[in-house]
C-alpha cells in the first residue's frame, strides 16, 4: 500500500508531518505532495521536460520493460525510468506491468496530471475536484482531509450496499469524493478531468495440449509465488486455512524457498463451537498435510471472543466507510500476530478459485451453444466426484451461473473475464490493505499475478473443469501439495462460524443496533424487514447459516448503522 497525499491548487493547505517520521514532502506554487519514502520515488525532472514524478513499480516488472523496449536497466530512479517510457511509448507501458505499480506525473509547462492505477487495484487512488483544484489521497481519510467541500453522504450507494447491490468501483459513501477504478488513468488540467481504461487481459497464445497447458501454469504459479523481492526478507508468513489456494501458496514456497527462511502459517482454530458445527468449518486435518513434513512455525489462534462486530468502530475508524468483510477479525488477528513475530510479508491465497477458475462458465457455454450431449457427460463426471446428483450440478453450475452481473456470456473466457474484473475484488484488498499497514506488515498475492491472470484466462475451458472443479490447478500441483489437500472437493463454510458469532458474541450488539436505526437508513430501506430477518435467524440459525442472504443483509445494516451513528458522534465531538 504506497501512503500519499496530492494537492494540485492555487490555494494549498500545508500537510501535518508532525509524528510521520517516514513522509517527505514537495511543496510548489501548484503542487503540494506528502509521501512515504520507503514506499515511492519522487523525482523533478527537467531535462525531458519540466516534470514532477512520484512512482514505485516492482524489480521484476523493471526487468520485463527494459527488456520490451530494449533500455538498459541501470540503477536509475523508477520515477526516471518510467517517465522517460511513458513519454516514449505511452499507456502501453502500463499495459505490460504484471504486478502492483504506482505513477502519478505532473507536467508543470501545461499544468497537466496524471496518474495511473494497477491492473488490481492495490495501490487506491481517491480524488476531489473543485473550482479547477485537485485533491488525491492514497486513502479516503486523506482525501476528506484535503476536500475543502462540504460532504454529503452518497445515499444511492449507501441503498445498493444495504440492499446488497454489487460493489462500485467508482463511487464512495461521500458525496464527490470518488476512487480511480482498478486498470484506469486519471488527466486532470485545470478546465478538465477525465477518467479512462487502458487494456488489463491479454488474449495470448498457449500450446493447446493438455501436457504443455499444465506445465505451464506449475511454471507461473512457481514464478508468481518465489519472487526476488522476499528472497532475502527471514521471515515470511501466510494465511493459510488448509484449502486448496493457501495449500498450494505455502507448498511451493517451503519447497523453493532460501532455505535460511523460516516460515510461519497463521491460522484460526473454532475449539469452542460446537461440534455439530466445528466439523463443518474446521480444516484441521487438511492443515495437518501440510504442516506435518515441514519446518513451519504454526501460529494458530482461537477465535473465541473475537468478531468484526466486537472491534467494529476500530474498522469503521481505519477503512472510513461502510465494508462488506463479515470474516476481517480473522485477516486482523492473523496479520497483527504477523508484526509481533517480526513477519514483514504475509502471503494469501485470495481469489485463487476466481483467477484459475471453477470452470462453470464452461457448462454454461455449452448449455447456450446447444451442446447438451457434451454438457451431459462433463455434468455426469462433475456429479460423480462432487457425489451430488446431476440435477444439483445443473442447477448449481448452469442454471445458478447463467446470469452474471444481469448479463448472459456465451463465451466462457468473457465470463471469466467479467468476474475477473468485479469491483469485490479490489474492494477487499483495499480494506485488507488498510488492516495489514495498520499492524505494519504487507499483503502479498501471488495470484493476482497478470502474467498468471492472463495465462488462466487463455486456459482450454475444459481444462478448468474435468470432473474436478479446477482441474488444471490440481494437476498443476501434482507431487507438491499432498493427494488429501489436492483431491479435496469441499471447503469450509464460514458462513456457520458467522452465525455462531451473532448469537453467542454480539446478540445484543445487534438488537441495539436494529432498535435504534439511524434516521437516513429508515428513509432508505424497510426497517421490517432486518427486523423479521434477525428473528427468523434467532429462531433457526442453522437454516440461515448456508446458502442465505440473510446473515450478509444483517452485518450490511448494522455496519451501516454504526457508521452513521459514529459519523454524528465525531460531528459533535468537533462542535
Amino acid at each position: 500500500m504506497n501512503n500519499f497525499k496530492i494537492q494540485i491548487s492555487n490555494n494549498k493547505k500545508h500537510f501535518n508531518k508532525n509524528v510521520l517520521d517516514d513522509f517527505d514532502q514537495y511543496v510548489d506554487q501548484r503542487i503540494n505532495i506528502l509521501y512515504s519514502r520507503s514506499d515511492l520515488n519522487l523525482c523533478r525532472l527537467k531535462d525531458l521536460g519540466d516534470y514532477l514524478v512520484l512512482a514505485s513499480i516492482t524489480k521484476r516488472d523493471r526487468s520485463k520493460i527494459c527488456k520490451e523496449f530494449n533500455c538498459i536497466d541501470s540503477s536509475e530512479s523508477d520515477s526516471r525510468l518510467v517517465l522517460n517510457l511513458y513519454i516514449n511509448h505511452g499507456i502501453k507501458i502500463f499495459e505490460l506491468l504484471s504486478n502492483s505499480f504506482f505513477f502519478f506525473m505532473y507536467d508543470f509547462k501545461k499544468d497537466d496530471a496524471f496518474i495511473v492505477r494497477d491492473h488490481i487495484g492495490f495501490n487506491n487512488i481517491y480524488y476531489a475536484e473543485d473550482k479547477g483544484n485537485l485533491f488525491l489521497s492514497s486513502t479516503l481519510k486523506g482525501i476528506q482531509e484535503l476536500s475543502e467541500k462540504k460532504i454529503d453522504i452518497n445515499k444511492k450507494v449507501l441503498k445498493n450496499f444495504l440492499e446488497m447491490d454489487p460493489f462500485n468501483d467508482r463511487e464512495t459513501f461521500f458525496e464527490g469524493l470518488n476512487k480511480v477504478p482498478p486498470a484506469h488513468y486519471l488527466k486532470f488540467s485545470s478546465s478538465f478531468l477525465s477518467i479512462e481504461a487502458y487494456k488489463k487481459f491479454k488474449d495470448i497464445r498457449i500450446n493447446y495440449n493438455e501436457k504443455e497447458q499444465v506445465k505451464g501454469l506449475n511454471d507461473l504459479l512457481k514464478k508468481a509465488i518465489i519472487r526476488e523481492e522476499e528472497s532475502l526478507d527471514e521471515n515470511i508468513g501466510f494465511l493459510f486455512s488448509g484449502g486448496l489456494d493457501s495449500s498450494t501458496i505455502i507448498s511451493f514456497y517451503d519447497k523453493y524457498k532460501n532455505k535460511n527462511q523460516k516460515l510461519f502459517s497463521y491460522t484460526a482454530e473454532y475449539s469452542h463451537v460446537d461440534k455439530s458445527i466445528k466439523r463443518l468449518i474446521d480444516e484441521k486435518d487438511f492443515q495437518k498435510e501440510i504442516t506435518k513434513d515441514k519446518s513451519i512455525y504454526e501460529r494458530n489462534f482461537e477465535t473465541i471472543g473475537l468478531s468484526t462486530f466486537s472491534d467494529l468502530d476500530r474498522y469503521l475508524d481505519l477503512i472510513g466507510q461502510p465494508f462488506f468483510f463479515p470474516h476481517l477479525y480473522l485477516i486482523d488477528k492473523a496479520f497483527r500476530l504477523a508484526g509481533s513475530d517480526g513477519v514483514k510479508k504475509v502471503f494469501s491465497g485470495a481469489d485463487g478459485d476466481t483467477v484459475i477458475s471453477h470452470g462453470f462458465e464452461y457448462f454454461v457455454e455449452l448449455f447456450l451453444k446447444f451442446r447438451w450431449i457434451k454438457l451431459f457427460k462433463e455434468i455426469s463426471k462433475t456429479a460423480k466426484v462432487a457425489n451430488k446428483s446431476k440435477r444439483f450440478i445443473f442447477k448449481r453450475a448452469v442454471i445458478g451461473q447463467i446470469f452474471y452481473d444481469k448479463k448472459i456470456y456465451f463465451s466462457a473466457k468473457k465470463q471469466h473475464k467479467a468476474v475477473l474484473s468485479a469491483p469485490i475484488h479490489s474492494n477487499a484488498i483495499e480494506i485488507q490493505s488498510l488492516i495489514a499497514h495498520y499492524h505494519g506488515v504487507k499483503e502479498i498475492y501471488p495470484f493476482y499475478d497478470m502474467n498468471l491472470v492472463n495465462y488462466c484466462i487463455n486456459v482450454r475451458p475444459d481444462l478448468k473443469i474435468n470432473g474436478f472443479s479446477r482441474y488444471i490447478l490440481r494437476e498443476a500441483i501434482k507431487g507438491i501439495v499432498p493427494e488429501k489437500n489436492r483431491k479435496r472437493t469441499d471447503k469450509s463454510n464460514l458462513g456457520h462460524g458467522l452465525v455462531y458469532s451473532f448469537l453467542n458474541k454480539d446478540k445484543d450488539f445487534i438488537e441495539n443496533q436494529i432498535s435504534n436505526p439511524h434516521k437516513i437508513i429508515r428513509d432508505l430501506i424497510d426497517i421490517n424487514s432486518i427486523e423479521d430477518h434477525w428473528k427468523n435467524l434467532l429462531e433457526n440459525p442453522r437454516k440461515y447459516s448456508t446458502a442465505s442472504i440473510v446473515p450478509s443483509q444483517i452485518f450490511a445494516y448494522v455496519v451501516a448503522n454504526r457508521w452513521l451513528q459514529s459519523i454524528e458522534i465525531d460531528s459533535k465531538k468537533k462542535t
